[in-house]
């Protein structure tokens, strides 16, 4: 390790040895450093009082220098250590997060019901003592109540806010689209279709000349079919159930809330239970039959050969091209619990087809049918 002098162009302090070492009372290798750099920093004559700032870390910690320099003596290893420590903290940015960590912030930013998570400020709060008033908890379980009632409504009719994380790390706002807005979209693009772009809505300009209008007919009737009847409507029954069952844990979540959640322990018991709760609806609801995971896992590329399944295990963890995956971050852990998810929920439907008699019954339809029909031949 190197332990020469810091200041006046030496080395910064080593990773091995952090800051916070020297705020406690046996310092360390990094109190070492720090009184070499100061000791160094000494003029010659002892009579003149010394820069209270060393000039090196005047460099290193800029406009923290400015309150260093309203000490009337020079700073101690304590101080020094501090304000390096908090320059540090600023200066390191967001720690890196694991799969699971994303997965279970993309879900919680969803809808509402997350304790830390203030969807209508666009904001995680990182304080655990937001939760010790019992009147803002249940200000906050009774708010996220009704703000999952109006997304119910609002993915009833022409859609509901969602919030995600972009590539930056920042909260972002988006809408998902309502059964009525669906429906809308599908007579919309039925109709712009059928008129081969003669009449574009929400298009400033139609298609030109007869191979335009032919690709504009093309891709209208696709995006009317698959992506507004066979996607979107089931997609919008979905999030309207899974706002309902929300809704529903978070009014559960009061009784908790209002009694063990005067205590520390019971405060985090009921954050554990009722976050992860919530990742877990969020999670089945995803990937059964008509979730946003189900279609993600199920998507294809003809122009490209991408089969259902490999084409999204081959997608980025950001891609802004396809509303599927927009607003996820698609990760290998979310790719892995969603494409297993999605295959023993595919299984599970084949299985209670089978039990409820569909499939049975059409057997012994075409078994009958063939009994007639050897009857028949024999007479």
């Amino acid at each position: 390790m190197n332990s020469q002098p810091i200041f006046g162009g030496g080395t910064l302090f080593p990773r091995t040895s952090p800051a916070h070492d020297v705020l406690r009372e046996s310092g360390g290798a990094f109190s070492e450093i720090l009184d070499a750099s100061r000791s160094a920093g000494k003029p010659a004559n002892a009579g003149l009082q010394p820069n209270p700032v060393p000039a090196g870390m005047t460099d290193m910690l800029g406009p923290t220098t400015q309150l260093l320099n309203q000490y009337s003596s020079p700073p101690n290893r304590k101080e020094l250590a501090a304000a390096y420590a908090q320059h540090s903290r600023h200066a390191e940015g967001p720690a890196v997060q694991s799969g699971w960590q994303k997965y279970k912030d993309d879900q919680l930013l969803r809808n509402p019901g997350g304790d830390h998570y203030y969807l209508d400020k666009n904001m995680v709060s990182t304080d655990p003592g937001d939760r010790e008033s019992f009147f803002a908890r249940m200000g906050k379980d009774l708010s996220d109540v009704a703000a999952n009632v109006k997304n119910f409504f609002g993915n009833l009719f022409m859609g509901s806010k969602i919030r995600y994380r972009d590539e930056n790390n920042q909260i972002r706002e988006a809408t998902q689209r309502g059964l009525v807005g669906t429906c809308v979209d599908f007579f919309k693009d039925l109709g712009s279709a059928l008129t081969f772009g003669a009449w574009h809505p929400d298009e400033a300009t139609g298609p030109q000349g007869v191979i335009g209008r032919l690709s504009h007919f093309c891709a209208k009737l696709k995006k009317a079919f698959l992506g507004d009847l066979v996607e979107g409507v089931p997609k919008s029954v979905n999030h309207m159930a899974k706002n309902l069952v929300l809704a529903g844990m978070n009014l559960v979540q009061v009784v908790p809330d209002a009694t063990i959640g005067n205590l520390e322990g019971g405060r985090k018991l009921t954050t554990t239970l009722f976050d992860n709760g919530q990742v877990l609806v969020e999670y089945l609801t995803d990937v059964i039959p008509s979730g946003d995971a189900w279609f993600r896992v199920h998507a294809m590329n003809f122009s490209g050969g991408k089969a259902p399944v490999f084409y999204n295990l081959e997608m980025p963890e950001h891609a802004k091209a396809d509303t599927r995956w927009q607003y996820v971050r698609n990760t290998p852990f979310r790719k892995t619990i969603e494409t297993i998810g999605t295959l023993l929920a595919d299984i599970a439907t084949v299985g209670l087809a089978g039990q409820s008699g569909i499939l049975t019954n059409q057997h012994s339809e075409k078994h009958k049918a063939l009994n007639s029909f050897l009857s028949t031949t024999r007479r």
